[in-house]
């Protein structure tokens, strides 16, 4: 195949490519509504005075206005509903360019209104400056015409003459009234006008439609068109248009546009008094004539959806490309039928697609989100590695709907709930707003605060990669039915533990992210064999996979750590984390962490600086409202991690040690930046300050602060309350001499045995 059988590109002017006999352009349903403002309206028209100004001068000016991407559909496979042998035979289905072609389609209805109307009102003395002009307005208001409509020769009365441009479902061609339908605001618009300027054009045009907000803008766009048409008949200033008098002397202008010069009896005329009616009208068909003959446009024809869209996405630079969803939504609707559409299972799942996609305002906003919807849904679905190219996704979607099975329907109303699943998933339980509080309600009926803490600690690390399968157990709990509602709860959330607990382990056990995304990515696709995990997506090829097993996902991840991460339990864990540098890891995995091991914890009296398990429930730290506690939101170094004189120097031989675990505490932002590069004398005087237990070891503390000229801020006091601040901080407070190398690497392999103590239980089967 040649790249001319692929697209062809060619300038053609609006008369050559709105009048092509046969020619329709036909809006895909997946196109936004008309929605030009005044500001893009006003820049068309300035654009194509502008063109005008300069034909005075050089006779080769033109006005180009842009690029028009089309697919010529012989097969009339874009059209939707169809009467068969009713369809104009040369279909072009408009990917980019309807926002401007449906101005072009009013303004040229405008034009042929106002100059019909003019050339009626005429005074009908013979004189034959006045015989010239309207023989010259009958002759654009005839291009004009067949600009907006095309007679077909034959049909029941007005039916028989086409609108030039409709919109799926909402418009269907025929010559038969029973059949043709006008219902989109450019499809209702240009057959109502039609009827009226094929008439003797009575009164103004009104355009009666219905209250419809998407019909009201077109009205108003119309109104906008009219006021400025008005503006030139009458040369107004505000706009780039000639003086009449630099049209009357511009013969190249005069040539250009009506093929010869005035005649002399015009010229003699227009000097006349009293004939202004006459000169905005003569200036009206001149401008008509350069709209038809000299504003050109580019139309870059493709062989099919695919090739047209590459083409949008490589010349567009200004617009709004449509978003993947935007076009496989009339797919869906036309697999269900228009008339069945409201009462399919489909019209839920779109719905909730919808709902999440449209709260984002902005049009990148929205692209974005639903670029990381398809991403994740499409790994969720089949295993799939999508990239964020906007072809690539609108081909998954389309390719993974239309897939040949042997129940299509079932399969494609599946593959749409699966989908609004991803889209209630990220809008609910991943919301994209970080400040935003996970909701778990909806299938566990009570938020479960661990899993809340894993959910919200998994979006603050953006672990994207585990939405996919998280996707998949949450989605099994939407469709179970009640007998198998709390199995699936419970599914879903040991599913969201487990994972939690396997992502930390491997991420804090090494530097880098050592290929975990490909891990779940092959969980997803191949699932694990050796254990008798299916591919955890939905579907390949066609063919739904096995049943969900949580139990048989932890053993998987168990191997995965065992098998590619090394670890074949705690001491090997411990060993790699305690020695990793987890802050510069990663800053979130460092704080979940340090809750991890403060957990039902207990400052160790015989060895200061250290803690040790306590009993269950006397410090309960694994919990979201934990988590999201202001007083717990940052990551301290005890010693600074730039090196200070006040503190001993081994503790900065290792560029890492000062970032490991055993050098860490959580403090309040405001607390944290008032001390975090003082001495250490300093430093542990404030631990004791935030740990003390009663009113009177603060007051003495604080009479202490005093006398050694040690400032505490008033905050510090509104922190004894804090009691999760004991267990790391007090500990820290009783140590007596220097902060050293050696108590950092031996709390660090305390604070990662804890850790894994409390965090192992959730991969456990």
């Amino acid at each position: 195949m040649e790249i001319k059988d692929v697209f062809g590109a060619y300038p053609k002017s609006v008369w050559e490519f709105m009048c092509e006999n046969g020619q329709g352009f036909y809006i895909p349903a997946y196109q936004r509504h008309y929605s030009w403002d005044k500001s893009k309206i006003e820049r068309l028209i300035d654009d194509a005075c502008h063109g005008f100004t300069l034909l005075l001068e050089n006779e080769d000016a033109i006005t180009f206005l842009g690029t028009i991407i089309a697919i010529h559909d012989t097969t009339l496979s874009t059209v939707s509903p169809i009467a068969k042998g009713e369809v104009p035979s040369r279909v072009m289905t408009i990917i980019d360019g309807q926002q401007r072609l449906t101005t072009l389609f009013v303004l040229n209805t405008v034009m042929h209104e106002e100059i019909r109307t003019r050339s009626n009102k005429l005074k009908r003395e013979e004189h034959e400056a006045v015989t010239w002009l309207k023989e010259e307005c009958m002759k654009v208001s005839g291009r004009l015409a067949k600009t907006y409509e095309e007679n077909k020769d034959y049909g029941d009365a007005d039916f028989q003459y086409y609108p030039r441009m409709i919109r799926a479902y909402d418009d269907s061609w025929s010559r038969k009234r029973i059949q043709a339908h006008y219902r989109s605001p450019v499809g209702f618009y240009l057959h109502s006008y039609g009827k009226y300027g094929r008439s003797e054009m009575k009164g103004a045009f009104k355009h009666e439609a219905t209250d419809d907000p998407k019909h009201k803008f077109l009205n108003d766009s119309r109104k906008i068109i009219q006021t400025l048409i008005r503006k030139i008949a009458k040369s107004d200033v505000e706009l780039s248009f000639p003086e009449y008098e630099a049209i009357i002397g511009s013969k190249n202008l005069q040539d250009t546009l009506i093929h010869s010069e005035f005649p002399d009896f015009v010229l003699k005329y227009l000097s006349l008094d009293g004939q202004d009616d006459y000169k905005e009208l003569l200036r009206l068909v001149l401008f008509a004539n350069f709209m038809l003959d000299r504003v050109a446009l580019t139309i870059v024809t493709a062989r099919n959806e695919d090739y047209a869209f590459d083409m949008f996405e490589s010349l567009n630079t200004t617009g709004e490309p449509l978003t993947a969803f935007e076009t496989f939504k009339p797919r869906v609707i036309s697999s269900e039928g228009l008339e069945h559409f409201e009462h399919s299972d489909s019209y839920s799942s779109i719905f909730h697609i919808e709902k999440y996609l449209e709260s984002f305002g902005k049009s990148d906003e929205k692209q974005d989100a639903t670029s990381r919807l398809i991403v994740a849904f499409a790994l969720a679905e089949s295993g799939d590695k999508l990239s964020k190219r906007l072809s690539d996704q609108r081909r998954f979607l389309r390719d993974g709907y239309e897939k040949k099975v042997t129940e299509p329907q079932s399969y494609k109303q599946n593959f749409t709930h699966h989908l609004s699943h991803t889209a209630i998933f990220i809008k609910e339980v991943w919301p994209d707003t970080k400040k935003d509080v996970p909701n778990l309600s909806a299938i566990n009926g009570q938020d479960d605060e661990l899993a809340l803490l894993c959910i919200d600690f998994l979006r603050q690390f953006n672990h994207t990669i585990t939405i996919a399968p998280l996707v998949r157990f949450y989605s099994n709990c939407r469709i179970a039915n009640n007998e198998e509602r709390l199995k699936a709860t419970n599914d879903f959330l040991e599913a969201l533990k487990a994972i939690t607990a396997f992502s930390v382990f491997w991420r804090s056990s090494r530097t880098s992210t050592d290929g975990i995304d490909n891990h779940y990515r092959r969980l997803m696709l191949d699932g694990y064999p050796s254990v008798g995990l299916p591919p955890l997506c939905r579907c390949i090829g066609g063919n739904v996979q096995g049943a969900l097993d949580v139990s048989k996902l932890k053993k998987a991840l168990l191997e995965i750590l065992k098998v590619n991460g090394g670890i074949s339990g705690k001491d090997d864990w411990v060993k790699s984390a305690s020695k990793q540098p987890q802050y510069s890891i990663n800053q979130h995995i460092s704080r979940f962490l340090l809750l991890a091991a403060a957990h039902d914890s207990i400052p160790d009296a015989s060895y200061p600086g250290l803690v040790i398990a306590g009993k269950k429930g006397i410090l309960p730290l694994l919990n979201f409202a934990t988590w999201r506690k202001e007083t717990l939101q940052t990551v301290e170094h005890i010693a600074p991690d730039k090196k200070s004189k006040e503190w001993v120097d081994d503790i900065y031989e290792d560029g890492d040690l000062i970032h490991r675990l055993g050098n860490l505490t959580l403090l309040p932002l405001a607390e944290n930046a008032s001390i975090s590069n003082s001495a250490w004398y300093r430093k542990r005087f404030f631990y004791k300050t935030l740990s003390a237990s009663t009113r009177d070891e603060l007051d003495s503390l604080m009479e202490q602060a005093k006398a050694q000229e040690i400032k505490i801020s008033q905050s510090a006091e509104n922190l004894l309350s804090q009691s999760m601040y004991l267990p790391l901080v007090k500990s820290i407070s009783t140590v007596e001499g220097e902060w050293t190398k050696e108590l950092i690497e031996r709390r660090s392999t305390r604070l990662a045995e804890l850790a894994w103590a409390n965090i192992f239980p959730l991969l456990e089967d």
